[in-house]
Parts: structure tokens; C-alpha cells; sequence
């Protein structure tokens, strides 16, 4: 008696859910990645040059 199996035809749909998963959740990490560069340059251009904004 098996206490743990796994169907053959499972394994493909499993994996394609993880990189689904991953390919969402580094698409949302590259987003706030963005963010905060264009706030960092921004932040650094003001303390260059306060009168700019």
C-alpha cells in the first residue's frame, strides 16, 4: 500500500503553477524596484539642487 503517489500527468501542471507564481510575484518585486530608483534619483537630484523643484 502506497501512502503517497503522484500521477505523472500532475507533475507538469504543478510546476507550471510555481513559475506562474514566481513569474507574478518578480513582475510585482520589479515594479516596487522601479519605484523606489526613480525616487532615489529624485531624492538625489533635490539634495543636489534644491531650487530645481
Amino acid at each position: 500500500m502506497n501512502a503517497f503517489g503522484i500521477d505523472i500527468g500532475q507533475i507538469a501542471e504543478l510546476g507550471t503553477q510555481v513559475a506562474i507564481t514566481g513569474a507574478i510575484r518578480m513582475g510585482e518585486m520589479v515594479g516596487d524596484d522601479v519605484f523606489e530608483l526613480i525616487v532615489a534619483i529624485a531624492v538625489i537630484v533635490y539634495e543636489a539642487d534644491p531650487g530645481i523643484f
